[in-house]
């Protein structure tokens, strides 16, 4: 099975790529599809929008709207039982531990978590274990979660210095996983959500447009998605790229 990857970003803002140097993530763009205009959902809160990354569907069906988890009152499998269920190895690597009810017990082959989100090493080290990790321990789909950009721009700002600082060491924290893993691998980069000023969570565009990158194109040539793409799309299109069906449950679309 090729390995596929699926790397957020945590408040990443789409504008920020063009802001700062991200040269993991502009190949990546150049060799794959994209969009600068996907949109997350509200709340644009990190745990509600992972809930629909991962699920696809709403936090009005997932019932999860704030970073405190609750079990579902219609359970949803999320993508990791999915992929669990038709016999493909999962791994998580992260550093914010509320996302550790995004797959239910029984789903994971491998789950790191580095209880550190607030430092430019805290996504360094989590991305040093994917490294070792997925090739070693045959993980067919991996989740890497980098978690500094959200907490540096609560501190200093989105778009300040310090956190374009954060992007460009989350873009090298990815680099250091694709160096590590076959030239083939396939890439779905992405964030939960956005920011403006040190905050985040209502519908200004500035917290709801967030990027989306899937890399390689069947071609090897860039496009673009266009800006009718949701973070509901993501579990859908990584089902298709992986050849297992989706939950019947989910909302969104493949988009290859």
């Amino acid at each position: 099975m090729q390995t596929t990857l699926l790397c957020v970003i945590d408040g990443l803002r789409a504008d920020a790529l063009a802001a700062t140097e991200t040269p993991t993530i502009a190949g990546l763009m150049a060799r794959g599809r994209s969009t600068l205009c996907a949109r997350t959902v509200m709340p644009s809160v990190t745990l509600p929008c992972h809930m629909s990354l991962f699920h696809s569907v709403e936090p009005g069906r997932h019932g999860i709207v704030t970073n405190l988890w609750t079990p579902q009152v219609r359970p949803v499998p999320g993508l990791f039982d999915v992929a669990h269920a038709a016999g493909l190895r999962t791994g998580a690597y992260y550093n914010w531990e509320e996302l550790r009810d995004l797959w239910r017990p029984g789903a994971l082959e491998v789950g790191i978590f580095w209880r550190d989100c607030r430092s430019l090493a805290g996504d360094q080290r989590i991305a040093a274990e994917a490294a070792r990790s997925i090739g070693r321990d045959q993980i067919d789909l991996a989740f890497l979660y980098l978690g500094y950009p959200d907490e540096c721009a609560h501190r200093h700002g989105w778009m300040s210095e310090a956190y374009l600082e954060a992007v460009r060491n989350a873009d090298a924290a990815l680099g250091v996983v694709l160096a590590a893993l076959p030239p083939e691998v396939r890439v779905v980069l992405t964030a939960d959500h956005g920011g403006h000023e040190r905050s985040h969570g209502s519908d200004a565009p500035e917290d709801m447009t967030i990027p989306l990158v899937i890399a390689p194109a069947a071609d090897g040539a860039g496009g673009d998605l266009g800006c009718g793409v949701t973070i509901l799309d993501v579990a859908p299109t990584i089902a298709g790229m992986m050849g297992f069906p989706p939950a019947s449950d989910w909302e969104g679309r493949a988009l290859l």
